[in-house]
């Protein structure tokens, strides 16, 4: 798996910001852009990796990915499969930090978007945002001047609120130095093939390395196993399927990667606590 590709954001007519409406499609590829991304999710059902995980979204669910934060988007495959036609749609804007002018966040009036853009930088999803999504519906028909507005009024109230969560992990990080390089390759080739047969020897072959070279650097990056750190991929996602009421346990263990009951079973409960049936009765029951 490559390195996530630089993405040309081309700016729009008379416009400081992109404004548009974009459906995810398969032919969207892994890529980063130094504009910040706020994304409000119209229709459907979809599937990221978002920094250095994955992540589904549906209707009504609101992101803002910080300057350069590699991600793709694509439609989840249960929404593709009931609706081959569709595709989600999501409301984009992209902005860099300084849309407003070189000096605008140094105003004192706005100090707390700098608390905002430098949060974005691990990923944001918002909760209970339902005024800051009704703006964000009615901006379409405004003029550009009154977009601007919005776009300022809809940043300050998202800088204001609690109502947030991190999309990547707290010690999140990225960089292109050669080691995160290849840790990046590492990673993306797991996260996009985890639910195939993976042996050491493949992943060593993506990272250029010899197979004993590689599990003594990865134990060194990680301070894991590699087998271990698949697991926690595989079991990861096994706990999204188990919060689907169509999902048993056993069409998640094999649809998470695991080729044997038994040996799922054990790493779910090592992992969660609990065994993937006692977790799913208490997903359902929320």
């Amino acid at each position: 798996m490559s390195l996530p590709s630089y993405r040309l954001i081309h700016p729009q007519a008379n416009r400081s910001f992109v404004f548009k409406w974009e459906p995810f499609d398969l032919s969207t590829r892994w890529h980063y852009h130094p504009e910040l991304e706020l994304i409000y999710f119209i229709e459907g059902k979809t599937n990221g990796v978002i920094g250095d995980g994955f992540r589904e979204f549906e209707a009504g669910d609101l992101v803002l990915l910080g300057a350069n934060f590699p991600h793709v988007l694509q439609p989840n495959p249960e929404y593709r499969q009931a609706a081959p036609e569709a595709r989600p749609l999501g409301l984009i804007i992209q902005f860099t930090e300084d849309f407003l002018g070189k000096d605008f966040l140094q105003k004192p009036e706005v100090q707390a978007l700098n608390g905002l853009f430098a949060r974005a930088r691990r990923g944001l999803q918002f909760t209970g945002a339902g005024e800051v999504l009704a703006r964000l519906g009615q901006m379409p028909p405004q003029p550009d001047s009154r977009k601007l507005l919005t776009l300022l009024e809809v940043l300050l109230q998202l800088a204001e609120t609690e109502h947030y969560k991190y999309l990547t992990n707290q010690d999140y990080y990225f960089d292109f130095s050669r080691d995160e390089e290849r840790m990046w390759r590492i990673n993306q080739y797991l996260y996009t093939h985890f639910a195939e047969k993976i042996s050491i020897r493949d992943v060593a072959q993506v990272a250029t390395m010899s197979e004993t070279a590689f599990c003594r650097y990865f134990k060194t990056r990680t301070l894991k196993s590699f087998t271990k750190y698949l697991n926690e991929i595989r079991v990861a996602y096994a706990c999204k399927l188990l919060q689907k009421p169509n999902y048993s346990v056993t069409a998640a263990c094999f649809e998470a990667g695991f080729n044997n009951l038994s040996y799922f079973n054990r790493q779910f409960r090592s992992l969660v606590g609990m065994n993937p049936q006692a977790y799913r009765k208490r997903k359902l029951g929320e």
